[in-house]
């Protein structure tokens, strides 16, 4: 699992679209009569978490893989809203207080999923013959952080070793 991006025209989108669009929605949230117009949240959801994902599926389509484009697009909708949670004012909130548990149970997954991808790297870093290249290839970890890690796990092994002999 690679981390860089695919393309140097997608660091593009995530350095200039995506903040110029929490910059737009920002100055709207700055310049809106919220007590006229109490219930406009829905317009900084709309734009940050449904425009900017499709967005992001449209001008990445061919470029990545459907599930990368599919967890990439999620997380634009994670910052869409987020960020509305923090510029909309919190009494005209209606909408993001109901999809913010929403987004709380699916960090959870994520939360799970990370410990359960951690706990396969830690298994296979600290099994009996573990080696560099073997981690690499399976967890597409750099080859320098990969020896880094056995390394580590050598050390720790030798150091639990030690003081069961004491």
């Amino acid at each position: 699992m690679e981390l860089r991006l695919s393309k140097p025209r997608e660091k593009w989108f995530f350095v200039i679209v995506l903040p110029i669009a929490i910059a737009i929605e920002w100055a709207f949230a700055q310049t809106l009569d919220w007590t006229a117009y109490p219930r406009s949240e829905w317009v900084a959801l709309v734009d940050l978490c449904i425009f900017m994902p499709v967005l992001y599926l449209t001008l990445f389509s061919s470029e990545l893989t459907p599930l990368a484009r599919f967890l990439r697009s999620l997380g634009i909708a994670g910052i869409g809203l987020i960020v509305s949670g923090l510029i909309i004012p919190e009494a005209n909130q209606f909408l993001v207080a109901e999809l913010s548990s929403i987004r709380n149970l699916a960090l959870i997954g994520i939360l799970m999923f990370e410990g359960w991808i951690l706990a396969k790297v830690i298994s296979a870093v600290y099994r009996k013959n573990a080696n560099a290249e073997a981690l690499e290839r399976e967890f597409a970890i750099p080859g320098w952080i990969a020896r880094l890690m056995v390394l580590e796990a050598r050390f720790w092994k030798a150091v639990w070793n030690l003081l069961r002999r004491k």
